[in-house]
């Protein structure tokens, strides 16, 4: 590649040049200027999409320790945690399993099945803690809400009418919820302590299920009467918290 500098020039044509007008000087540039073949440009984009974090893991969003706060503990099960939290100024539940050898298989096995779910009595998950993360966690979305106990709790000490109408919101969304699985062919966890349940800030009840990492403990085929016998226990569940909570035993 050739450049010719021309000062005080203009108005005419030279050759297949390239021109540059600067300063009333113009810079011919004959043949070609360098530049990045395909195979160069797609060796830059690949190493900056490695240099860039991985923001998805199967289809989830993947969420930084740097851009989560946890508030307070509001429930606790087998092997883990909740947490009210937010992510970038955003309310959310979050679920933060013990620092066991099988946690990731333990969120993982969570997420298998909670991944497939879409009922608005279901919590939905929004995120969870990257694979090589020293923490691991779920982040559930549509947060502002709190464990059902203690609304349970505070309505059976005001009255007999607000503990009456919201035992029964409880029974129709969980049976909602409930039924809704019975419908999905996934392998459900034996036994109510695999379930949280949670209110949220319009007395809507809504559960998310923990999914242990032993086989030997899920039901793949659910007939209707395990539903209803998994229902009645986790409303038994709910209830005996709230009364634990109310009488402080």
């Amino acid at each position: 590649m050739k450049t010719i500098q021309l000062a005080r020039t203009s108005g005419f044509t030279l050759g297949k040049g390239t021109f540059n007008n600067i300063h009333g000087d113009l810079f011919v540039y004959q043949g070609e200027k360098p530049r990045r073949d395909n195979e160069d440009l797609h060796g830059l984009g690949e190493r900056m999409r490695q240099r860039r974090p991985k923001e998805q893991q199967d289809g989830l969003k993947i969420i930084r320790n740097k851009h989560l706060n946890l508030a307070s503990e509001i429930g606790r099960g087998p092997g883990y945690l909740f947490h009210a939290g937010k992510i970038k100024d955003r309310a959310v539940i979050v679920k933060v399993f013990s620092a066991e050898r099988n946690a990731r298989e333990h969120l993982e096995a969570t997420v298998t099945v909670s991944q497939r779910l879409l009922h608005p009595n279901v919590l939905r998950i929004e995120g969870t803690s990257s694979p090589t993360s020293m923490h691991h966690f779920i982040a559930y979305e549509n947060a502002h809400r709190k464990t059902a106990e203690g609304p349970l709790a505070r309505a059976l000490r005001d009255g007999l009418d607000k503990s009456i109408m919201l035992g029964f919101k409880m029974i129709s969304d969980l049976s909602s919820g409930m039924y809704y699985l019975s419908t999905q062919g996934i392998a459900l966890p034996r036994g109510p302590e695999n379930f949280d349940v949670f209110l949220d800030i319009d007395d809507r009840f809504l559960f998310c299920i923990n999914s242990p990492t032993d086989a030997n403990t899920a039901h793949r085929e659910q007939d209707m009467g395990s539903i209803w016998t998994l229902f009645s226990g986790l409303c038994q569940k709910v209830l005996r918290s709230a009364n634990r909570l109310l009488h402080g035993y």
